[in-house]
């Protein structure tokens, strides 16, 4: 079996791909921070590495002679956002991890991205839409974006690289605690049933379950092609509002309580709900999306993906939030 080099590996996917490599027989490195919650990947056999993504020369000790390295360290777009953060782990640790894969002559490097900066505003997306010329403002969009367009030059002058794209991400992790903070659609789903969280704000999000997306990126190790960018979402038939997704949830866990759409117009009207919810979320309420939001071309058959329907991976995620939060 190879080795693999991970990077974000205590996050919600990082985690789901280490217990998959790990169930594979492959051996894992990753680059985790000092003081983060670690020790569950220990127990699974991983090899740890203190560092930051910031710093080259820790991402290149971390991962050694790695013979693949799967890049999922970011900092995500929650209501506060400092540009200069997410300019440094988002494009510039992404620097850092392929400066590396270079370096050690890795045989295939997967990078996960995200949907935001694609141009999909009157056709659905596609593993093969462009990236928009000028992307939303906000720093998470603005740093991954950048990222992307890095990881796609590298792959034109022949490194072998691909990036993964998940959606909404929940489900079930070994690392619990990580897998629960904000901005977690499994913290959502618990504030939802303990009737704290009433109201989310209204834009189409193609739902990801965390080992879908975990299976979709080692699937990309294995049979990805350089250059390539894969879907890692449920079914269309489930893209579906935040509110939605949560009632959902909330009808499986049997509960009375619901969650109402909060609308771009609101946000016009409300300048305090705006700056509460963030940058992020605001310039998606606002943006135009197609019907259907996105369709595979690629994805399926060149990665044999078959995701769970929806409302299998929520009667999963509950099941074990009741037994790990609730």
């Amino acid at each position: 079996m190879s080795t693999v080099f991970i990077t974000g590996a205590t996050g919600l996917i990082g985690a789901n791909i280490c217990r998959r490599l790990h169930e594979d027989g492959h051996e894992v490195r990753a680059l985790v921070r000092p003081g983060s919650e670690h020790g569950p990947l220990a127990e699974l056999g991983v090899h740890l590495h203190e560092g930051d993504i910031t710093v080259a020369n820790d991402v290149l000790d971390a991962a050694g002679d790695a013979e693949y390295v799967i890049h999922s360290a970011a900092v995500l777009g929650g209501a506060s956002q400092d540009m200069s953060e997410h300019q440094r782990v988002n494009t510039g640790g992404l620097v850092n991890v392929l400066d590396a894969a270079e370096r050690i002559g890795a045989r295939r490097t997967v990078a996960l991205g995200t949907t935001t900066y694609f141009d999909y505003e009157t056709e659905p997306l596609t593993e093969h839409s462009p990236v928009l010329p000028e992307p939303p403002g906000d720093p998470y969009s603005v740093t991954k974006r950048a990222a992307f367009v890095e990881t796609m030059r590298r792959a034109a002058e022949g490194l072998d690289a691909c990036v993964v794209i998940p959606g909404g991400t929940f489900g079930p992790s070994p690392v619990p605690n990580r897998a629960m903070e904000a901005p977690s659609y499994n913290l959502r789903i618990v504030h939802a049933l303990q009737g704290e969280l009433t109201q989310a704000i209204h834009f189409p999000i193609p739902w990801s379950y965390a080992d879908d997306v975990a299976a979709c990126a080692v699937a990309a190790l294995e049979r990805g092609v350089r250059g390539e960018k894969y879907l890692a979402f449920a079914s269309p038939e489930d893209v579906s509002s935040t509110a939605e997704f949560l009632n959902r949830a909330l009808e499986i866990a049997g509960s009375p309580n619901r969650v109402r759409d909060i609308t771009a117009a609101e946000l016009d009207s409300d300048p305090d709900l705006e700056r509460e919810i963030g940058p992020s979320l605001a310039a998606l309420a606002r943006r135009q999306f197609p019907q259907p939001y996105f369709r595979w071309e690629l994805t399926p058959d060149r990665l044999g993906y078959r995701p769970l329907r929806l409302d299998d991976a929520l009667r999963r995620t509950v099941e074990w939030l009741q037994k790990v939060v609730l």
